[in-house]
């Protein structure tokens, strides 16, 4: 679902500041990759205090074809693509207090009215023509974010903070939002009586999702993959064939 670079339509798929010509900015680094000019696309112009976009959804199938598969360039790529996924699959609507429209992903609902925001020039509003287009969108994040969330475990390795960043998209759209949470706070040092008091105990999606998990972190990550299974609530106990149907 890549949309041309020259089509008319990205003057009107807005990010958080309205319309910053991201279908160019994509053009520019299809042509010669640039990690400083990814990042500032990344941070600022696709995504905004866990609020995305429908420019960041048209941008996803961009960044899959032209970002480089090796290095530090697919490891900044991924760990943000791993955060669209949990941005986009999270429960609560659009905006700071979570409550503004949402469709079955945060930041794309197919109901052009949702996209009429009176903070953006009416002349830059997505219309009903444009309608097909959102809907196509929904449908190829639907039938990709899977693959997507899984290529992003390939970052999983010693590096606890990465790591915990790269699991949030698989987790969160797995139905495991608090997985994700939880280990990036204990990335950040926090201990799990603490991370538990705030966040709660798992429950039975969040312990399917830490079986899901496990088979990548056991191995490359086994302090994540510890805090995991230790972690109230979690029921999941590695190699138990009583609980084959979690894996």
């Amino acid at each position: 679902m890549k949309i041309a670079f020259t089509d008319d339509i990205w003057s009107r798929l807005y990010g958080p500041y309205g319309n910053r010509s991201v279908n160019m900015q994509l053009m520019a680094l299809s042509e010669r990759w640039d990690n400083d000019v990814a990042k500032e696309l990344f941070w600022e112009e696709l995504h905004h205090q866990d609020d995305i976009y429908p420019t960041t959804f048209a941008a996803l199938p961009w960044l899959l074809e032209i970002s480089p598969s090796t290095g530090k360039a697919f490891e900044e790529t991924h760990l943000f693509l791993s955060h669209v996924i949990h941005c986009a699959c999270v429960e609560g609507g659009t905006g700071c207090d979570g409550t503004g429209p949402r469709g079955k992903y945060r930041g794309l609902s197919t109901d052009i009215a949702d996209h009429q925001h009176s903070w953006l020039p009416q002349s830059e509003w997505l219309s009903i023509e444009d309608q097909p287009v959102l809907i196509r969108l929904e449908q190829w994040f639907s039938e990709n974010w899977a693959m997507i969330a899984k290529r992003c475990l390939n970052l999983v390795s010693s590096d606890l903070v990465i790591s915990a960043h790269a699991i949030e998209g698989f987790a969160s759209a797995n139905g495991g939002s608090r997985v994700a949470w939880s280990t990036q706070l204990f990335a950040d040092g926090e201990d799990v009586d603490f991370i538990s008091r705030e966040l709660g105990a798992y429950d039975d999606c969040d312990t399917m999702t830490v079986a899901k998990l496990f088979p990548y972190l056991q191995d490359r990550n086994p302090d994540l993959a510890s805090f995991m299974l230790n972690y109230p609530g979690c029921n999941y106990v590695p190699g138990d064939p009583r609980q084959s149907n979690l894996d």
